[in-house]
């Protein structure tokens, strides 16, 4: 319910800046306004990614719809880096052929743009520690707090110059925190695509840990990735020693905590191998 107020509120408000930066000549307006229709975009996703990550999973997509939310913060991303863009080009062309600023104007909007701002940032800031749109959202939301701000500036210089560098300074403002932010959540996104391993997760460290575990001698193709955030996955062999071929089930326990509760993963799948010496020992044994 959180994602469709934030919508709605957004919505207006990007839509009312696009149509009041052509009415104002606002450079700053306008990238006021793209960002907002950026925002829009994303709690879009949010909303129907937040639904779809309800459903369970299926013959299809076996680990679920949890990968929704990380797409729908990497389309955020791209969407931010494009509008930056767009910006930069706009307050390029306005220096080469200046028109006149409504300061008076601008300044109204840029007022309405840090109230709308500031309350969507305080609906959204629960989920951002979760969800990677979330997380883009909110950090867009809390930036544009920042872009509204040099809206209100730019509207009360503007009131009493007639230069438009004052427009184009917030402009490429708004524009610095869009590169910001979208650059943060394209890399992040593009880890998860890519399935790489948790930032901060340390392969020898884990390999130490599992190793001081009685019965094992040594651990092999560990392999970690995050599905999510907030869903860390990793898989291993561990060698067991003949000894204690019958603890495996002791030994798979103590390596799944140690997953768990030192290095944070949510699913572990563990692969016990036995030696050369142990399968012998065991054919002796059958035959």
């Amino acid at each position: 319910m959180k994602f469709i107020w934030a919508f709605i509120l957004n919505g207006g408000l990007a839509f009312t800046e696009i149509v009041m930066s052509i009415v104002t000549g606002s450079t700053a307006v306008l990238a006021d306004g793209l960002m907002n229709v950026d925002d829009l975009a994303a709690l879009g996703f949010s909303i129907y990614s937040e639904r779809k990550t309800r459903q369970s999973p299926d013959d299809r997509r076996t680990f679920g719809y949890g990968r929704m939310d990380a797409l729908a913060g990497f389309v955020k991303g791209c969407l931010l880096l494009l509008s930056a863009f767009i910006v930069a080009l706009q307050a390029g062309r306005l220096l080469l052929m200046p028109e006149a600023v409504a300061g008076t104007t601008v300044l109204l909007v840029g007022v309405a743009s840090l109230f709308v701002n500031f309350i969507s940032s305080v609906m959204l800031k629960a989920d951002a520690c979760c969800s990677l749109n979330a997380r883009g959202t909110y950090a867009c939301m809390t930036y544009d707090m920042i872009g509204s701000a040099a809206l209100i500036v730019s509207g009360l210089l503007s009131r009493s110059f007639s230069v438009v560098y004052f427009d184009v300074v917030a402009a490429l403002l708004i524009a610095f925190f869009m590169v910001k932010s979208g650059w943060g959540i394209f890399k992040e996104g593009a880890r998860l695509f890519l399935q790489s391993a948790p930032a901060g997760f340390n392969y020898d460290e884990f390999e130490h840990a599992v190793r001081r575990t009685k019965g094992v001698t040594s651990v092999g193709d560990i392999h970690v990735w995050s599905l999510m955030p907030s869903e860390h996955h990793l898989t291993c062999k561990v060698k067991i020693k003949v000894e204690d071929i019958c603890d495996c089930e002791r030994i798979i326990g103590e390596v799944e905590r140690i997953c768990r509760g030192d290095f944070g993963i949510n699913h572990c799948t563990i692969q016990p191998i036995y030696s050369e010496d142990t399968l012998r020992r065991f054919c002796r044994a059958s035959s």
